[in-house]
């Protein structure tokens, strides 16, 4: 096992990375469907999931506040991005253009939201 411990920057010790599994959704006979992926990891010693990092991360991310305000900051993106491509599809005069620019624009609002709020 040498090479596989790393340094906890919070604790200041030796350990071996332990990974954190997502839970998934509870099934028939204590079966569980879905989850087992791989989310995060965290320093055995002093349960700090930050333990390569030197500063913690703001507070506010992931806070309901940002949660909050991530629902008006993607609407006003998802306005701002349907504006533009149907004004775009008007003066190229093609529908093939609203239709990919809409399923783009509803895809990068997506994206955006899970980014802000993750």
């Amino acid at each position: 096992m040498a090479g596989s411990s790393v340094l906890c920057r919070r604790c200041n010790r030796w350990r071996v990375p332990r990974v954190i599994y997502s839970r998934g959704l509870p099934g028939v006979n204590g079966w569980r469907i879905g989850g087992g992926k791989p989310i995060s990891n965290c320093c055995p010693f002093c349960l700090s999931e930050y333990w390569d990092e030197l500063e913690e991360p703001s507070p506010l991310r992931g806070s309901l506040f940002m949660k909050l305000l991530s629902i008006p900051l993607t609407l006003i993106l998802f306005a701002l991005l349907f504006g533009i491509v149907l004004k775009l599809s008007v003066w190229l005069d093609s529908s093939e253009v609203l239709l990919a620019g809409n399923i783009l624009s509803v895809y990068g609002v997506y994206r955006f939201g899970r980014w802000f709020v993750n």
